[in-house]
């Protein structure tokens, strides 16, 4: 599945301008290839309590023919009924491949926050090599985070290249229970240690960003 993450910033703290059967409505009329939507708000609470997040929320979209993503991707004005009118501004888009790579029974029975890692790959690797470390070498470690109940990785298409780089190299997805679970994770020395000494062979230092945030699927992708 194809996947489109549509970065927003606004002054207010929920940037989307509807909720539900509203908003269902809505995406069908902007974008009828689109066959799942989300709305992601960031949380109040984040892993630090003086955490100021880089985002106000996503809004995810998934396709199933790569033309039709990018063509979005490339015009986000076309989408901004979904957002609250003269208050929100898309700061970065990312289009790529979704990579489930762990997703627990559990993550089927009830509401989990998340939490979203854009970040840039080592400016030394091409995306091809970035790509295969992280899924193959990197994947099976993340998959091990405490609590974590489904891991996502996100991998950009090859013509996000063209003619330049996208935002960022990746966006990495974690579910958990709830704020205080994500915070022991964040803590717990398989994070600090385990992954993110994996992480130095791949990722440029200081390019990752982190938010935490509570999904709302309009249109189960």
């Amino acid at each position: 599945m194809i996947k489109t993450y549509f970065f927003l910033s606004s002054s207010k703290q929920d940037p989307f301008a509807f909720t539900a059967e509203t908003a269902r409505e809505h995406f069908a009329r902007l974008c009828p290839q689109g066959v799942g939507y989300v709305q992601t708000r960031t949380l109040e609470e984040q892993v630090e309590s003086d955490d100021s997040p880089p985002y106000a929320g996503v809004a995810e979209l998934w396709f199933t023919d790569a033309s039709h993503a990018l063509s979005l991707a490339a015009q986000p004005q076309a989408l901004s009924p979904l957002w609250r009118e003269g208050e929100v501004t898309v700061s970065a888009v990312v289009t790529g491949h979704e990579r489930i790579v762990m997703r627990r029974p559990e993550h089927h029975e009830g509401h989990f926050i998340k939490g979203v890692f854009p970040f840039r790959r080592k400016k030394t690797l091409d995306v091809r090599e970035f790509q295969r470390t992280w899924w193959h070498d990197h994947g099976p470690i993340a998959a091990r985070t405490e609590g974590a109940v489904m891991y996502v990785q996100c991998h950009p298409l090859g013509a996000c290249y063209d003619g330049g780089a996208p935002p960022y190299d990746g966006v990495t997805e974690l579910y958990w229970r709830d704020v205080a679970t994500a915070r022991e994770a964040m803590a717990s020395r398989q994070m600090r240690e385990d992954q993110a000494r994996d992480a130095e062979r791949f990722v440029e230092p200081g390019s990752v960003l982190l938010f935490l945030a509570q999904e709302e699927i309009v249109v189960p992708p």
